[in-house]
């Protein structure tokens, strides 16, 4: 994905290239003739040049050009905002319908100045002159505009809008620099248009390119009673994947696979790949697939429902209660999701108390650094549990969906006060709350 990110440019410059392209040559074609615009603007020695005519303000040039000027940026602008209104769901399929309509317009262009030319400009009638304005001006900037403001909304869930905007203007100077200096030589207007059109198709392939290799939002769920609750399901084609993730607050609760340096990567690799676990609270699942059983408490009801609707799980995946049924199971417990009760009952020894009672093998609880109290380490001593501490770090994911780096503390309660040593991709922690061998310098 990162290669599909830093390519992100190059559509938008191709974009740039193909309707400053269509919109130079059709301003030639309308105020002079395609062989001859350059040779007139290049030429200040002869009687009708544009410079003799600019200076001389002479058969209206300037309010022509003005004209055709303002057209094309008002046609541009309201492309750019009917584009970026698009909703972002179906972005893929609505930045079709631009690049087609861009691809459309083009060749309508080209078709209109080849037959200005067969036609001797149609007699300069103002209303030949009117639809060749819009055909060869307003139509490509306007599907010009919609294209941008897709791709750069795009661009935006990347964090790479600046390189859309670079390669807009980029493309746009290359595009009207080459068609002033093909414009002078024996180039065809209709030649002109076709290129533009090949510039846009091969923007067109390149996005597609794009598309295929970062993710894209396929669902998106929302609890009507809580608009920061969110659940949505990202997908990339190539290679296909999918990540889920549940939003509360703007922060993330839940998130499927984890992500590298994520804590639970850790503790899956101590678990008994036949034995059953139970999540407490919805950021502590992982997906066990081809191992023992699972379920999963969560005490949040509209977490609940959404995480039960949005990864299609049956009512026996949800458990009632943070206390495992049966013998041998280990548990698995997210500090910041199991809600106020969990936490102070875990805190106080009660729960500890019965989940040594029913036989759990290991209790795992993660907090942020620096969150899980004494307190609880008192409840489990005395409880009958050892206590080992580790730390993890997962790095920031640039998405899309965009993760914010994060910081866990990831205690180990074992019955039998022999709790496992290292841990894939945890560091073990000094009763002091540093890694182990880090020193003060």
């Amino acid at each position: 994905m990162n290669r599909a990110r830093r390519v992100i440019w190059v559509p938008s410059l191709l974009v740039g290239a193909a309707v400053a392209t269509a919109v130079v040559t059709g301003a030639g074609v309308l105020l002079y003739d395609s062989q001859g615009l350059a040779r007139e603007i290049m030429n200040p020695e002869r009687e009708g040049s544009l410079v003799a005519l600019l200076l001389g303000d002479s058969e209206g040039v300037v309010r022509a050009a003005a004209v055709l000027i303002g057209v094309a940026v008002l046609s541009l602008a309201a492309g750019l905002r009917m584009g970026r209104a698009g909703d972002e769901d179906p972005a893929v399929r609505t930045a079709v319908r631009w690049w087609v309509g861009f691809l459309v317009a083009l060749l309508a262009g080209s078709g209109f100045t080849g037959a200005w030319e067969l036609m001797d400009g149609f007699a300069a009638t103002s209303v030949t002159q009117g639809l060749g304005l819009a055909v060869t001006g307003a139509l490509p900037a306007y599907f010009a505009g919609g294209v941008w403001g897709r791709l750069g909304r795009f661009a935006a869930s990347l964090g790479a809008g600046k390189q859309v905007l670079i390669g807009a203007v980029t493309g746009v100077a290359g595009g009207a620099a080459l068609v002033l200096i093909l414009l002078g030589r024996p180039v065809l207007a209709v030649t002109a248009f076709l290129g533009a059109a090949v510039f846009a198709s091969g923007g067109a392939r390149c996005q597609g390119w794009i598309f295929d290799r970062v993710p894209r939002r396929r669902v998106a769920l929302h609890e009507t009673t809580r608009p920061g609750l969110l659940f949505e399901a990202w997908h990339t084609a190539v290679p296909e994947t999918e990540v889920k993730v549940l939003w509360d607050g703007g922060r993330v609760r839940m998130v499927d696979p984890p992500p590298t340096g994520d804590w639970r990567l850790g503790v899956a690799g101590t678990l008994d790949g036949a034995g059953s676990v139970l999540f407490v609270g919805a950021g502590s699942w992982f997906a066990r697939e081809g191992e023992g059983g699972w379920r999963l408490h969560e005490p949040d009801a509209d977490v609940r429902a959404l995480v039960k609707e949005g990864f299609e799980w049956q009512s026996e995946s949800l458990a009632g209660s943070p206390v495992p049924e049966g013998r041998g199971h280990a548990v698995v417990l997210d500090w910041e999701t199991a809600g106020q009760g969990l936490r102070e009952s875990l805190a106080g020894g009660e729960l500890l108390a019965e989940l040594r009672e029913a036989g759990t093998e290991r209790v795992w609880v993660r907090a942020e650094r620096g969150r899980l109290p004494g307190k609880l380490a008192e409840s489990a001593a005395a409880a009958g549990f050892g206590v080992a501490r580790y730390v993890a770090v997962a790095p920031a994911v640039q998405g899309p969906p965009r993760l914010a780096p994060r910081g866990d503390e990831v205690w180990c309660l074992d019955p039998g006060e022999t709790p496992p040593g290292p841990v894939a991709g945890l560091k073990v922690l000094n009763e002091d709350g540093r890694p182990v061998g880090q020193e003060d310098v």
